[in-house]
């Protein structure tokens, strides 16, 4: 499985005849999700949203209640989660899956970048976190911390200072104090209180070697 793909919809389509495929997948593309599975019926509509169509397999029940608490632990641990979605005999979504829906949308358009491009890193926190790396970028690296955040944490393993330290929802800069291999950060209050923040660990970049271009 593409290790891309932090969270893949398992649509439950039990009446095809009455499933309009187009709308299951815009709807998974919407909320931020890389890949379904469920039917070679999304195929069509995998290839118009640019989707990928995964192979079935067992999924998780979940709900707007604990979901993002298992996206992340499960990311943690380096693994994707499969949702099981209902989709009824009129092709719609119960008032439940919606509510799955817009809980994964509001924290994914915020974080999903950090959770689909994630993979485990060396590095620790101090606190009830993790910390991720970008797998095609390295030189950025992401700290989930759960709520209620601490007003200093101390992340260890880093090789040199890095060049910023940020929140990912407001590009806010942190302050922070690189000393022996430890960053220790102090962290304001973010402006919204998802269950989950992530922050930004922005390293020495490749591109930060190149001198300016005059003209």
């Amino acid at each position: 499985m593409n290790p891309d793909f932090a969270i893949i919809l398992s649509f439950q389509i039990k009446h095809p005849d009455s499933t309009n495929a187009d709308q299951l997948v815009k709807t998974a593309r919407d909320i931020g999700v890389r890949a379904v599975s469920g039917s070679d019926l999304l195929k069509d509509a995998c290839q118009k949203y640019t989707i990928s169509l995964a192979e079935p397999t067992d999924g998780l029940d979940l709900t707007s209640d604990n979901v993002i608490d298992t996206l992340v632990t499960r990311r943690e641990q380096g693994k994707s989660t499969v949702i099981n979605i209902p989709v009824a005999a009129d092709g719609k979504f119960s008032e439940e899956t919606v509510a799955l829906f817009d809980t994964i949308n509001h924290w994914m358009h915020m974080f999903g970048h950090a959770l689909n491009d994630g993979e485990v890193s060396k590095l620790t926190v101090d606190h009830d976190g993790f910390v991720l790396v970008n797998r095609h970028a390295d030189y950025q690296k992401y700290v989930f911390l759960k709520q209620p955040l601490p007003e200093q944490i101390v992340v260890t393993g880093l090789e040199q200072e890095p060049n910023r330290v940020e929140w990912i929802e407001n590009r806010k800069d942190l302050d922070f104090n690189f000393e022996n291999g430890k960053l220790t950060i102090q962290v304001t209050a973010p402006d919204d209180s998802f269950p989950w923040q992530v922050l930004r660990i922005q390293a020495h970049r490749p591109e930060d070697d190149l001198a300016e271009t005059k003209f």
